[in-house]
């Protein structure tokens, strides 16, 4: 029976769905939760949307949808978006096509002549990998498709099934540009392999495709990028540690080696990538160098870069790794006697790397979470929900595809940095949004590995960056706003201000021009507290002290925080109201309050957010020596 007529056995139907299933399920509570920590996702659901009106520039990254990545791929998409407009359509396209991908994996071994119990293994191995589950549960990102597609072209290329190679091959250099790299590498290393074929073969299944991969590859950088990027995203900042152009790169690549060998170095001790890859699969791959060879371009491009996403599992960048590797692997298992024995092996060692790649023991550990998440989700989507849709709003990077079916939306996270996406240039906001919400506690959009978040500073290119406070402060203060304030989330909306309370403490002053005048509790009943605290400004503010609310029990210390002081208001008195509510995971008690007052960007640039000790403590303001009782 040909290969692909072959019933698909029931432990890959089985296999399949379960995945599917668990992966999309993963994957919506993390979304529905406001974990998500990228705004790949709502970039791309609000590209669609906006190309569902006729219009293409995406104010996310204030470029259209070609002008991020080469991904034609996505319009696609469009037909299923407009029917399902929902971010998690677009999660769930991807989840279904990664699912295929042991379906298609059974076939190829099979035509391999793989034994069928070996087969089966070898099939579900393609989803038991840690890395499959990691881009499974990572949000949306075209290059992900490069895994499902990548495996049906191999297989299309095998059977020698000349339409379904081309339909396939196109698909992939649709993803994403630098799949126009792998397809290069793809068509040279079989035209070498391959090379007593004959020419007309070679023609056929290598030139002509390795052709219109580098015409592709040349139009992507010489025509779409230039003309739609625009410097917005400036990915060769990437490899500024190799050189300052591209040229200078290539130079300095035969010039100063120590440099190309330092980044190697960074990638490979540094980032999980490579054994992540290779340790599943038992380290097969090595046995099959040919389609190592075909993967080392686009894993140079991948562990030259000083982003560490690029060199790990958590992110899409190991998706067209998969397929490569795992064909590498199935080939070196055709060769062996005891194929049972090794496929089930390897697909043992897939499930088991989790323990120490894979994000399995992450999710695990989120369990205990659970209640508090449910709690923090319910009252932070009903303040998101108050946000009409029609309204232009900056929000913080979990927050974004919650938001992102409207044309304008602004991730504060570029406010925070001030600097375009992978650039020294500066970001140059626009006007205001009509709402602004900032989360104090999230640590995606508040990251100082990423360096969203940081203090005063000057960039490589000797420019000076005002500090993440003094920059949303600059974005807020020339329009009034009214503010609602729970936890950690504050929702601004244009409009406006609450008055100033009179004086209520002994003044607090933390430099010349900001002064804390009144700290009082309004009011505190059984699991809630209401402030209201009131400020002097005087001048251009020069500090920008954060709030935490420190809970007592008398044996343990509980902090929330709660940010920065009235950001959004510039010279004279500002108030602000602030509603805390006690976390259900609390236990009933007489708490005593007290704030503490911190330099958030100097404590997250050195240690973290909140600081753990009070090297980074402006003030404390006990509250009124008052109690507050948790309810049951």
């Amino acid at each position: 029976m040909p290969a692909d007529s072959a019933p698909t056995p029931r432990p890959i139907l089985w296999g399949a769905g379960l995945f599917a299933v668990a992966v999309f399920l993963v994957s919506w509570w993390q979304w529905w939760t406001f974990q998500y920590g990228t705004f790949d996702l709502a970039f791309y659901v609000q590209a669609l949307w906006l190309a569902l009106r006729g219009k293409w520039m995406v104010s996310l990254l204030n470029v259209p949808l070609m002008g991020n990545h080469a991904e034609p791929i996505v319009f696609l998409l469009a037909p299923v978006f407009a029917i399902f407009p929902h971010p998690m359509t677009l999660v769930a396209v991807q989840t279904l096509a990664f699912a295929t991908m042991p379906f298609t994996a059974w076939r190829i071994a099979r035509r391999l002549g793989v034994e069928r119990p070996a087969a089966i293994c070898l099939a579900l191995a393609t989803i038991s990998t840690p890395a499959a589950l990691s881009i499974g549960i990572y949000e949306f990102h075209p290059e992900a498709l490069a895994a499902p597609l990548l495996l049906l072209l191999i297989e299309a290329r095998l059977a020698e099934r000349s339409g379904r190679f081309w339909l396939w091959f196109v698909a992939v250099l649709s993803v994403k540009e630098n799949m126009a790299l792998l397809l290069v590498a793809f068509c040279t290393v079989g035209a070498v392999v391959e090379w007593k074929r004959g020419r007309a073969w070679t023609l056929r299944w290598h030139f002509a495709p390795l052709a219109v991969a580098a015409v592709w590859l040349l139009i992507c950088g010489k025509v779409i990028s230039p003309a739609l990027n625009a410097g917005n995203v400036d990915y060769l900042q990437l490899y500024g540690h190799l050189g300052k152009s591209g040229g200078d790169i290539l130079t300095k690549f035969f010039t100063e080696p120590g440099r190309l060998g330092a980044a190697l170095h960074a990638a490979l001790t540094g980032g999980n990538l490579l054994p992540a890859l290779l340790g599943p699969f038992l380290l097969l791959p090595l046995l099959r160098p040919r389609w190592l060879l075909i993967a080392a371009p686009l894993l140079a491009q991948h562990l030259l870069s000083w982003r560490s996403t690029e060199w790990s599992l958590g992110a899409h960048y190991p998706a067209p790794f998969i397929p490569l590797f795992w064909i590498a692997a199935a080939e070196a298992v055709t060769r062996m006697r005891a194929q049972r024995i090794v496929s089930a092996a390897l697909l043992g060692a897939c499930v088991v790397a989790h323990v120490w790649w894979g994000p399995a023991l992450a999710l695990v550990s989120q369990v205990p979470l659970v209640t508090r998440l449910l709690a923090e989700r319910a009252w932070k989507a009903q303040m998101i929900a108050a946000v009409p849709a029609t309204a232009s709003v900056t929000a913080p990077v979990p927050y974004l595809s919650h938001l992102a079916t409207r044309e304008q939306l602004v991730s504060l996270h570029h406010i925070l940095k001030g600097l375009k996406t992978l650039s020294t240039a500066t970001y140059k906001p626009p006007s205001a949004s009509d709402v602004v919400i900032i989360d104090a506690e999230d640590e995606f959009t508040f990251s100082t590995e990423a360096g969203y978040y940081h203090p005063r500073m000057r960039t490589a290119a000797e420019r000076e960056v005002a500090s993440s406070d003094r920059l949303l402060h600059e974005y807020l203060r020339p329009h009034p706003w009214r503010a609602h304030r729970r936890n950690e989330l504050t929702v601004l909306t244009r409009g406006a201000s609450a008055p100033a309370p009179p004086p209520g403490v002994t003044p607090v002053v933390f430099d010349e021009t900001t002064t804390l005048t009144s700290l009082q509790l309004v009011s505190a009943t059984p699991g809630t507290m209401q402030l209201r605290l009131g400020w002097q400004f005087a001048g251009e503010r020069t500090r920008f002290p954060w709030m935490m609310l420190v809970l007592s029990d008398g044996e343990h210390l509980y902090r929330f925080v709660k940010g920065a002081g009235a950001m959004e208001f510039g010279a004279g008195a500002a108030g602000e109201d602030w509603t805390f509510v006690l976390p259900p995971w609390m236990r009933p008690h007489h708490y005593e309050a007290f704030a503490i007052f911190y330099d958030a960007s100097e404590a997250a640039w050195r240690e973290k957010l909140p600081p753990d000790d009070g090297t980074f403590e402006l003030q404390r303001v006990e509250l009124g020596g008052r109690e507050w009782r948790a309810g049951e």
